[in-house]
């Protein structure tokens, strides 16, 4: 089964965090967002593009990742 964008938005956020050694806490309180809801996206449970801009801007610094492109 082909993963949908926002399961290949988790795997790669997942790995990433986990690369750079930082806790999910860490970065739900970074983004501004509750342990609950970035544990949903992690599991590709919550759409993304739904989170607001500070949150993305948060996400994508603190793991040089760019959600766009992987939303792509």
């Amino acid at each position: 089964m082909i993963p949908s964008p926002f399961e290949r938005l988790a795997r790669a956020v997942r790995e990433r965090r986990r690369l750079l050694g930082i806790g999910s806490s860490e970065l739900a309180r970074d983004m501004g967002v509750s342990d609950h809801l970035y544990s949903a996206l992690e599991r590709g449970e919550y759409d993304p593009r739904s989170l607001h801009l500070l949150a993305r801007q948060a996400l994508s610094k603190k793991l040089n990742l760019s959600l766009d492109v992987l939303l792509n």
